[in-house]
């Protein structure tokens, strides 16, 4: 394998530090000793590694150097939160690049923690004549190069990769002036016409009062019933509904995550009492018993995430007719639906925009943060009661939740990759293809019965 052979350790290790910083500069030494083999292709991203970990003053500036923003200052910043070997992301450089023709106004920011997803040149390529809407890679990997937002947090979570990606995320929405943040996780699929309905949400969205606006996704957490309602025929929409009604009301403990348990058998032992299942289905009536009996950590529970069945149902359902539905034109009206009565106690927040003040408050609020900053955002926005809002001019698929283990997860995305590739055009797919492994959704037993897609 060609390379560069580095020399990289401390004094622990035996071996001479070949990095020496100052000032103004950051210099790495030729140094005899045991080496790392660094590939070509991995170098610009090992270097800049060494950067950002060693003088993360000044990585900023080297990241952002190449990619010099138009002559209008853009007001959204996106964020995509990267992590290794996912693969839905990879379908959105075509969505941005179809968007860049009817709005301009913002800019993309990659964050990342993995070496072989340091390739510029592969965004080049796949964002086509957008490609002036990159800002830029960021490595989030090893050091919080932030920790002014909250020391106490950065200081508790130094090798927390997720909280590295949101300080950056603030510190380059500041950096850049951006009024407003769009946050997208690697697992979200979201066609044109949504995120350009997303993006450019932020003025109507303040004028509304918004907390926070959401698309549409199949099982977003509180938006899976607005998404049934817009997007599924009344039959499909019955059936779904009928599985969350039908769906087992007791919850147990497993981990961090809330499971709904079969027959009554708690994973750890640890019962939790059941929660009553709405029949007919009616979702303010599940928060509003959700919402009585556990804390507000808790309240990212519905059977959509906690029932394989529906979960696999809702993903089903919502890619019926896809190309029909991943095509609509980009539309440009006011089709904010406002949260005004608080309706829904808590959101899940693997995409969604918000002004960058107010994640800036999330942050440095003093009960930042349990777990992720999920929970600080739902507490934050009723102390300023601020609703949700949702863009109802949006359709996205997230294709599974993670409460069934990781395997599963990669597997319903995989299913997922491979019906979208179908459909499209091969170039739409970013990057090299993953290997999610040989497993298939029905290879997987669960409820008694084989779970198809």
């Amino acid at each position: 394998m060609a390379g560069l052979r580095m020399h990289l350790g401390s004094g622990s290790d035996q071996m001479a530090i070949p990095i020496v910083s100052g000032k103004d500069f950051l210099i790495i030494r030729e140094a005899v000793g045991p080496a790392l083999l660094v590939p070509w292709d991995q170098l610009a991203g090992e270097l800049h590694m060494l950067l950002a970990n060693f003088r993360p003053d000044r990585a900023l500036e080297v990241e952002l150097a190449p990619y010099r923003p138009s002559s209008k200052a853009q007001v959204v910043g996106v964020f995509l939160l990267q992590s290794p070997n996912t693969i839905v992301w990879q379908f959105l450089p075509k969505t941005i690049e179809d968007v860049w023709h009817h709005f301009q106004d913002f800019r993309l920011h990659v964050l990342l923690h993995q070496l072989s997803d340091w390739d510029p040149h592969l965004w080049r390529k796949h964002l086509g004549v957008a490609f002036p809407v990159f800002g830029g890679l960021h490595w989030c990997g090893s050091v919080n190069r932030y920790p002014g937002f909250n020391r106490q947090l950065a200081e508790s979570r130094k090798s927390d990769n997720y909280f590295n990606k949101i300080f950056m995320m603030l510190a380059i929405a500041e950096h850049q002036g951006f009024e407003w943040i769009v946050s997208v996780d690697d697992d979200v699929f979201l066609p044109p016409f949504s995120f350009m309905s997303l993006v450019r949400s932020g003025p109507m969205a303040d004028k509304r009062g918004c907390g926070v606006v959401l698309p549409l996704t199949q099982n977003g957490i509180p938006s899976t019933e607005t998404f049934a309602r817009h997007w599924l025929s009344a039959p499909d929409r019955g059936q779904l509904f009928r599985c969350f009604s039908q769906s087992s009301g007791q919850f147990c403990r497993d981990g961090s995550l809330m499971h709904c348990c079969r027959g009554g058998e708690a994973v750890d032992a640890k019962e939790i009492p059941a929660v009553p299942i709405p029949e007919p289905w009616n979702e303010v009536e599940w928060y509003n018993s959700v919402a009585e009996r556990f804390e507000l950590r808790w309240w990212k529970n519905h059977p959509v995430s906690g029932n394989l069945t529906c979960m696999i149902l809702a993903l089903n359902l919502a890619l019926k007719g896809l190309d029909q539905k991943w095509f609509r034109p980009i539309w440009d009206v006011d089709s904010l639906v406002v949260d005004r009565e608080l309706k829904y106690p808590y959101f899940a927040n693997n995409v969604f925009l918000m002004r960058t003040d107010r994640y800036v408050r999330v942050i440095e609020h003093p009960d930042c943060c349990h777990g992720t900053d999920e929970r600080m955002m739902n507490q934050l926005l009723r102390e300023e009661k601020a609703p949700l809002c949702f863009e109802t001019q949006s359709f996205g698929i997230h294709p599974a939740w993670g409460n069934f283990g990781q395997t599963m997860k990669n597997t319903v995305e995989s299913q997922t990759v491979s019906l979208l590739q179908d459909l499209f055009p091969a170039e739409w797919f970013a990057k090299r293809q993953w290997d999610g492994g040989n497993l298939s959704i029905c290879d997987v037993q669960m409820y008694g019965g084989c779970i198809d897609i």
